[in-house]
C-alpha cells in the first residue's frame, strides 16, 4: 500500500535566498510556487524541476531559462535568476498577480472590442520583441497569457520556445509535434519546422476566440482538431459576431491562413493592421497606472466577471421557470431511467479484408482459394491461421482493412494456442510460439506497442484509441518455445465506425 503524500507546508525555505510561500501551479515542466526573494524583498514566481527528471525535460527547462533571461519587455515575464540547489533546478521570474486569459474567456462568451484591442496589442508587442530576439514561443494560448488588475498583459511559459541560435541542439525537431492542438498552426500539426508565422497563427486563434466566444476549430479528440487546422477553412467570424468593426474579420482570417506566406509576415505588420481596424492612436496609455479602459470600469478582469443587468434579469426569469418545471423534469427522468436502455456507442468492429504476409496455412482446413476471414472473429479458438516466424519483421504479420474510417478502442487477441479438443477433462490446446510484444500501426503511421501475457485464450491488453481505415500488426518479441511457428486464433476489435 502506497503511503499518502504529505501536504506541503508553507512558508518554508528553499535555500538561503528564497522562501516558498505557496503553490501557484503544477505541470509537465515542473511545479510553480510563489516565493520571496529575500535579497531584494520581492515576490517571485518560482519554477522547480527535479534534477532526476529525464534528460530532455532538463534540457528544455534550461532552454526556457536561457530564452527568457535574454528578454526584458513589459509584456513578457522576466527571468531574474536560475540555477540548481542540491537535486532541484529552479527559475525565479516575474510574479504576476492577476487572471489568465483562459479563465476570462471561460467566464465570458465574448469580450468587448476595447478589451480585445488592449489584450491583442500587448500580446503582439511582446511577441514582436521575442521574435526580434530570435525566439518563437510555439505555445501561444490563453492559459499562457496573464492580465493584471491595471490591464497589463504578460506572456508566460517559453518552455517549448525555439531559439534560432540553438539550432544545432534544439529539442523539438521536425517530425516532433509540440503545442496545444486548439491553438497550433497547420505546420505544427504536420510536425514541420516552426517560424514566427506559427505564433501569428496562434495569435489569430486567440483573437477569434475573444471576438466570437468560441474556437475556430473544435473536436472531441486532438487528432480531429489538428486535421481541421490542416484541412478546413475557419468559419467566418461575422457568423458569430454581427457588430464587428470593419476589417477585423479579414485581420483574423489572414492570421489563420494555411500557407505561411499568406499570413502577416511579422508582428509589426499585424500591429499595423490593428491600427487600421482599431485606430492608430497610442493605446499604451490604457495600461499601467494611467487612464482606465473605461471611465467606470477598473479592469478587464472585472469586466469579464461582471454580470450585466440584462443577464441578471434573465437569471431571475430562468430561476422562476426552473422552480415551476423542476418537479416535472424529475418525474420524466425517473420514467426515462425505468424504461430506456441506451445503446452502447461501442460495438465489435468488422473488417472487409485481411492480409497475412507470413501466413502458411489454416490449421483446421486447407482451402484452395485461401482461408476465410471468419476464422479470426468467429469466437472459436479451434480455427486459427498459422504463421512462420519472420526473420526480419519489417512487414506486418497481419493487416486488417475497414470499409469506413473507424476508431479502435479495445484490441482482443488469442495467439500462440489453438484449441483442438473440448471434453469433460477441460480444453486441450496445440501450443505454438507466443508473441510477447506486438506493435499496432494505423494508416497514417501512429504506432503503439502492446504487451501480451503468456496465457491461454483471449486477452485484452490496454491500448490507446486509434482512428484509421486499416490496422497493421507487427511482431516484435516472443516468449521462448521449441516450435518456431505461431498461430493467431482470434482477434476482436471494439470501437466505433465514423460516418
Amino acid at each position: 500500500m502506497i503511503a499518502p503524500q504529505k501536504p506541503e507546508v508553507f512558508p518554508r525555505p528553499f535555500n538561503e535566498n528564497y522562501d516558498l510561500l505557496g503553490t501557484l501551479g503544477r505541470g509537465g515542466m515542473g511545479n510553480v510556487y510563489k516565493a520571496m526573494d529575500k535579497r531584494l524583498n520581492r515576490e517571485v514566481a518560482f519554477k522547480i524541476l527535479d534534477a532526476s527528471s529525464d534528460e530532455e525535460a532538463i534540457k528544455r527547462f534550461y532552454m526556457e531559462a536561457q530564452a527568457m533571461k535574454e528578454m526584458d519587455h513589459q509584456n513578457v515575464v522576466h527571468v531574474f535568476d536560475f540555477g540548481q540547489e542540491r537535486n532541484q533546478l529552479f527559475i525565479a521570474m516575474t510574479y504576476v498577480e492577476g487572471t489568465n486569459l483562459s479563465d476570462i474567456l471561460h467566464n465570458k462568451e465574448q469580450l468587448s472590442f476595447e478589451a480585445i484591442e488592449v489584450i491583442t496589442r500587448q500580446i503582439a508587442r511582446g511577441l514582436l520583441y521575442a521574435h526580434g530576439k530570435g525566439i518563437v514561443h510555439r505555445d501561444v494560448k490563453p492559459s499562457n497569457i496573464m492580465l493584471t488588475r491595471d490591464n497589463r498583459v504578460y506572456i508566460m511559459d517559453f518552455g517549448i520556445s525555439y531559439v534560432q541560435e540553438m539550432e544545432k541542439e534544439r529539442l523539438t525537431r521536425t517530425g516532433m509535434t509540440m503545442g496545444t492542438p486548439e491553438y497550433m498552426s497547420p505546420e505544427q500539426c504536420h510536425g514541420d519546422s516552426v517560424t514566427l508565422q506559427s505564433d501569428i497563427y496562434s495569435m489569430g486563434v486567440i483573437l477569434y476566440e475573444m471576438t466570437c466566444g468560441r474556437l475556430p476549430f473544435e473536436g472531441n479528440r486532438p487528432v480531429e482538431i489538428a486535421l481541421k487546422h490542416v484541412q478546413e477553412p475557419p468559419p467566418a467570424p461575422e457568423m458569430f459576431r454581427k457588430d464587428m468593426p470593419p476589417g477585423l474579420s479579414q485581420l483574423i482570417l489572414k492570421c489563420l491562413k494555411k500557407k505561411l506566406n499568406e499570413r502577416f509576415h511579422d508582428m509589426q505588420e499585424f500591429l499595423d493592421a490593428c491600427d487600421q481596424v482599431f485606430g492608430a492612436k497610442d493605446r499604451q496609455r490604457l495600461t499601467g497606472n494611467h487612464t482606465p479602459l473605461r471611465r467606470h470600469t477598473v479592469s478587464i478582469t472585472e469586466m469579464a466577471n461582471k454580470i450585466s443587468p440584462r443577464a441578471k434579469a434573465l437569471q431571475r426569469k430562468l430561476a422562476a421557470l426552473a422552480i415551476f418545471i423542476f418537479p416535472l423534469i424529475i418525474m420524466l427522468l425517473i420514467l426515462l431511467m425505468l424504461t430506456h436502455k441506451p445503446e452502447s456507442t461501442l460495438r465489435e468492429l468488422e473488417w472487409t479484408e485481411a492480409l497475412g504476409n507470413y501466413e502458411t496455412k489454416a490449421l483446421e482446413v486447407e482451402e484452395t482459394k485461401g482461408y476465410p476471414l471468419s476464422n479470426l472473429n468467429d469466437n472459436d479458438l479451434k480455427t486459427a491461421w498459422l504463421y512462420t516466424m519472420p526473420q526480419k519483421p519489417q512487414n506486418p504479420v497481419l493487416t486488417l482493412y475497414f470499409e469506413t474510417n473507424s476508431i479502435v478502442t479495445h484490441f482482443g487477441i488469442a495467439i500462440g494456442y489453438q484449441k483442438s479438443v473440448d471434453d469433460a477433462f477441460g480444453d486441450r490446446f496445440r501450443i505454438f510460439k507466443k508473441p510477447r510484444t506486438l506493435t499496432l500501426e494505423t494508416k497514417d503511421g501512429f504506432k503503439q506497442k502492446v504487451k501480451l501475457d503468456n496465457v491461454k485464450g483471449m486477452q485484452y491488453p490496454t491500448i490507446q484509441a486509434m482512428e484509421s481505415t486499416e490496422l497493421k500488426i507487427y511482431l516484435d518479441d516472443v516468449y521462448d518455445a521449441e516450435n518456431e511457428d505461431f498461430a493467431i486464433s482470434e482477434i476482436r476489435l471494439l470501437g466505433m465506425e465514423l460516418p
